[in-house]
């Protein structure tokens, strides 16, 4: 008698497949819901990327969504599997001045600036277009001055990371940007856009 095979593990138009272990975790799910579902600590896209949770992500902006061009940016807090598969992951939103009714002021805010906000979601993963960096504003300094070193042609690695110098390791190591990274997915963070109330409040980091 021929065995029956093993089940086909589904595959997704995006590309993405989950990484590592699998755990149950109590995660948002829709709305205000919260419920277990089965968690993962990174996934990997075909082409080699690899996103783990604290990890964050330039998001496809949809028709007519991208007031001014604006990027739409999210920090990934869970990545899950939805119960008919779907692959899913819990985000708080990073806002731009033009998502607010603040507006951009090219007097206060910096280009690539950005609000660290509470404000929760749940997207596909196919939303994502690319992982991004978002520094806070110490970081983004010393990239900025690594940026402008490269360019008089300082004998340094251009993959070296944009790290304070410490006998330490530097606790967001794997979330800082080498000077290969596209200048579009580079944001600095300085301030907290509170979006319920609407305002503007200085980060607490």
């Amino acid at each position: 008698m021929k065995k029956p095979s093993p089940p086909k593990k589904k595959t997704f138009p995006h590309g993405w497949s989950w990484c590592g272990v699998a755990f149950t975790k109590t995660v948002l799910v829709n709305g205000d819901t919260i419920a277990p579902r089965t968690c993962y600590r990174s996934m990997k896209h075909q082409e080699g990327d690899v996103i783990r949770v604290g990890d964050s992500v330039l998001l496809k902006q949809g028709k007519g969504e991208g007031k001014n061009n604006a990027p739409f940016v999210a920090k990934i807090t869970a990545l899950w599997e939805a119960p008919d598969g779907e692959m899913m992951m819990t985000v708080l939103w990073y806002y731009s001045p033009e998502h607010t009714e603040i507006g951009r002021d090219a007097r206060k805010h910096m280009p690539e600036e950005l609000f660290a906000s509470k404000h929760r979601d749940v997207q596909p993963v196919g939303t994502i277009e690319d992982k991004c960096f978002v520094l806070t504003f110490g970081e983004y300094c010393r990239y900025r001055k690594k940026v402008l070193m490269s360019r008089v042609r300082v004998k340094e690695s251009l993959t070296e990371k944009i790290v304070p110098p410490s006998r330490e390791v530097y606790p967001r190591l794997r979330r800082l940007p080498s000077l290969l990274t596209s200048a579009d997915l580079i944001f600095c963070c300085r301030k907290v856009y509170d979006y319920r109330l609407k305002r503007v409040i200085k980060n607490p980091q």
